[in-house]
């Protein structure tokens, strides 16, 4: 029987690739907001094997698995954000709460997905999981980071990869800052939902005027510098590739 051809693989993938999200919305409808920081990234599954060997084995040993279970550990990065010197991340700060509670408020539904430019992106999973938090303190020179463990609870679902699935379209929940001078500059965070994946230089409007720049600080925050504009009321609004937000907020200039 003739040997299976060999190709030679590409350039190996690193442990980098990893990204986690969590939900803080429904299941039926999340809100994913990312956990940023990740200085280490090791998702675990479990076999649990049973010796199921009888007399017919002519004496080799015969297992068969009866439960799965599944696992994340993570090394954490504590620092503040860069929109506030005095926010840390929205995700850290929802394992966080998570891991203060117990029962049913220790349980928190996440997802992970391997993310690297023009690579793969075969895994993506979510499930529910026990939060535990840990910080790993040190001496006065050490960096502050935080030991994070997911157990998971019940199954770790396969699921369609973040960046093949469609995204929905934003909505414009609130302005923190809702009116302006008109040669523009005002600095404004805008709230909503499903910002995640909006980039391009035409998706964050004041009126029908692009943003002189803007940050998607993640899927229901983006901080954006009013462009300038005539004196009135404009709404805003922001795009991604599925479509417009239809909910808008108003900004008015002076």
């Amino acid at each position: 029987m003739a040997h299976v051809d060999r190709t030679a693989l590409a350039a190996t993938t690193v442990n980098r690739k990893w990204y986690i999200d969590i939900n803080t919305n429904t299941y039926v409808s999340p809100t994913w907001t990312a956990v940023n920081g990740v200085m280490e990234f090791k998702g675990g599954k479990d076999t649990v094997l049973q010796d199921d060997s009888d007399f017919e084995n002519s004496g080799w040993k015969s297992q068969t698995a009866t439960a799965l279970g599944w696992s994340v550990e993570m090394k954490l990065k504590r620092a503040p954000t860069v929109a506030s010197a005095t926010a840390y991340d929205a995700g850290q700060e929802a394992l966080r709460t998570y891991s203060d509670l117990e029962g049913t408020g220790n349980k928190a539904d996440v997802r992970f997905y391997e993310v690297t430019a023009s690579g793969p992106t075969a895994e993506a999973y979510r499930g529910y999981a026990a939060v535990t938090w840990s910080p790993d303190g040190g001496g006065m020179d050490a960096l502050d980071t935080v030991a994070v463990t997911l157990a998971g609870i019940g199954a770790r679902t396969a699921i369609t990869h973040p960046d093949g699935a469609p995204s929905a379209v934003p909505t414009v929940l609130a302005l923190d800052a809702a009116a302006g001078g008109t040669a523009g500059g005002t600095l404004v965070m805008i709230s909503g939902t499903n910002f995640t994946g909006v980039t391009g230089a035409d998706h964050v409007l004041f009126g029908t005027t692009n943003a002189t720049s803007y940050k998607v600080i993640n899927d229901n925050v983006i901080f954006a510098v009013a462009p300038a504009h005539l004196a009135g009321a404009v709404a805003v609004s922001v795009e991604n590739a599925t479509g417009a937000s239809t909910v808008t907020a108003t900004f008015t200039y002076s």
